[in-house]
């Protein structure tokens, strides 16, 4: 189907659709939702027509399983910047390599995989400067600003490479020199840099004061959000 024809195809479908929803036909619109699945399982359209048949029904939990099969859909298709990173990495292309991790990071950042990922990150900070030293005009790819996340810096956190995070946070209060939260977490991550240096190899040590900032962070989170509700 060219573009054309698709194009058409989805407009007939959505206006399809909004026809059954305004007459309250909600079985017969989940039916063509489903349908349209089964031909096309990647399209948006379906899945949205779906979720709000079932809001519309009152089956929430339902329109919550529409939620959560795209977010597994996101996750395997997303698995392909990994597997990319691997191949820039073994070929010594490690900026590419890094920009590929950091995707898969920010697309699933609550996942176990997400940790085995920044801990590539780290091993390939030692071959060469990742962040830090790496200019715009010397890759059209490079991650852009919107990319770097105070998420992503608390990630690092949690793993321990503190350097890492201050050069998240860092990139974040070049864009939002502002962001009180990430000024906060930077003076803390660069406390816990110096503090980390004194400790001389200590791994025990070291675990330990992850897991501290971690906690002291999370607070700070907590203590923000706080104040945004009063």
């Amino acid at each position: 189907m060219d573009n054309n024809n698709a194009e058409k195809d989805r407009i007939n479908f959505l206006n399809q659709a909004e026809d059954l929803l305004q007459h309250n036909m909600f079985s017969e619109a989940l039916r063509l939702a489903e349908e349209r699945i089964a031909r096309l399982p990647l399209d948006v359209d379906a899945r949205i027509i779906a979720g709000n048949v079932f809001i519309d029904m009152g089956r929430v939990d339902e329109a919550r399983d529409v939620l959560r099969k795209v977010e597994e859909i996101i996750s395997g298709l997303s698995l392909i910047y990994v597997r990319m990173g691997d191949i820039y990495g073994k070929k010594g292309f490690y900026r590419d390599a890094v920009i590929c991790y950091q995707k898969y990071i920010s697309l699933n950042p609550t996942s176990d995989k997400a940790e085995e990922v920044i801990g590539k990150v780290a091993l390939l900070e030692q071959e060469e400067p990742l962040i830090t030293d790496m200019d715009p005009t010397d890759n059209e790819n490079a991650p852009k600003p919107e990319f770097y996340t105070v998420t992503l810096a608390d990630l690092y956190i949690q793993q321990g490479h503190f350097k890492m995070a201050a050069e998240v946070l860092e990139k974040i209060l070049e864009k939002e020199p502002e962001n009180i939260l990430a000024k906060v977490k930077l003076d803390t991550v660069t406390t816990a840099i110096a503090l980390k240096s004194s400790i001389n190899g200590d791994i025990i040590q070291s675990d330990n004061l992850a897991k501290t900032l971690s906690s002291w962070l999370e607070n700070i989170n907590r203590l923000k959000k706080h104040a945004a509700e009063k």
